[in-house]
C-alpha cells in the first residue's frame, strides 16, 4: 500500500512538472537560474557550473573577490601595510586608476588583481622607504556595472550587474524578466567592444539553456545584448 501510494505521488509529480516545463519553457529556466545566482550558498551546493562568482560570509559579511578580478575605476580599496598602521591608506580609485598612499603618492591599481595591486605597492614603498614591505590591499565595495538588455525580454533596458561575479547570458535575462513567447534564443546578439573596436557575437541561448557547456557565453560591463524576435 505505501509502495503504490509513493509510486501515485511520483506520477503525479512528474505529470505536474512536465505541465510547468511546457508552460514556463526557457523564460522560467532564465528566472530560476538568474535568481540562483544571486544566492551563493545555493551555488555551492549545485554543480550546474552557470557561474563562477563570489560568495559571502554570513559572519563577516565580505565579499571573496575571484583571484581574477581586475579591479575598476570606482571600486573602494582598502591598504594596510603589517607593522606601519601610519601607512594606511583607502578610497576610490581614481577616473585615472590610482589611489593615493601616504609617502608614495599616486599608484595605479586599475586592471590589476587585488594581488598584483598590494605587490605594485610594496614595490613602490621598497624603492624608496621601506626594505621588507607587507602589503594587504582587500576591495571593500565594487563599482556598478551594468549591461544593456534589448529586444524580445519582459523588461527591456539598462541592468546592473553584480561586479565581482560571472555570469552567463542565460542569466542576466532574468535579469530583464525572461525572453517573450516570440524570442528567437538561437540568433542572440551580443554587442561588444574589444580593444577599442566593436565587436558583435551570435549566442545560441537555447544551447546553453540544453546544458551544453562548450556553449557558455559569459557577459562583460557595457555589453549590449539585444533578442530578436522569431518568425515562424
Amino acid at each position: 500500500m505505501v509502495g503504490n501510494y509513493s509510486l501515485s505521488i511520483f506520477m503525479m509529480t512528474h505529470k505536474h512538472t512536465s505541465y510547468i516545463h511546457g508552460k514556463v519553457g526557457l523564460r522560467g529556466i532564465c528566472l530560476a537560474l538568474y535568481c540562483a545566482s544571486l544566492n551563493p550558498s545555493l551555488n555551492a551546493q549545485q554543480s550546474s557550473g552557470f557561474s563562477s562568482g563570489s560568495s559571502m560570509s554570513q559572519g563577516s559579511q565580505k565579499s571573496v573577490v575571484p583571484m581574477d578580478y581586475q579591479i575598476r575605476e570606482g571600486d573602494m580599496v582598502q591598504v594596510s601595510v603589517f607593522d606601519e598602521p601610519e601607512l594606511a591608506a583607502g578610497g576610490r580609485v581614481r577616473k585615472d586608476g590610482t589611489i593615493h598612499c601616504p609617502l608614495i603618492g599616486a599608484v595605479r591599481i586599475q586592471g590589476l588583481s587585488q594581488m598584483a595591486a598590494a605587490r605594485t605597492i610594496e614595490e613602490a614603498y621598497r624603492k624608496d622607504y621601506l626594505v621588507h614591505p607587507e602589503v594587504n590591499l582587500f576591495i571593500s565595495q565594487f563599482s556598478v556595472q551594468r549591461i544593456t538588455i534589448l529586444g524580445q525580454v519582459q523588461r527591456p533596458g539598462s541592468h546592473e550587474l553584480q561586479a565581482e561575479k560571472d555570469l552567463t547570458i542565460l542569466q542576466v535575462l532574468g535579469l530583464a524578466g525572461g525572453p517573450t513567447r516570440i524570442a528567437n534564443l538561437k540568433k542572440v546578439l551580443v554587442k561588444r567592444v574589444v580593444d577599442g573596436s566593436e565587436k558583435i557575437f551570435k549566442v545560441d541561448v537555447n544551447s546553453m539553456a540544453s546544458g551544453n557547456q562548450t556553449m557558455m557565453f559569459y557577459v562583460r560591463e557595457d555589453d549590449v545584448i539585444t533578442v530578436p524576435e522569431s518568425f515562424f
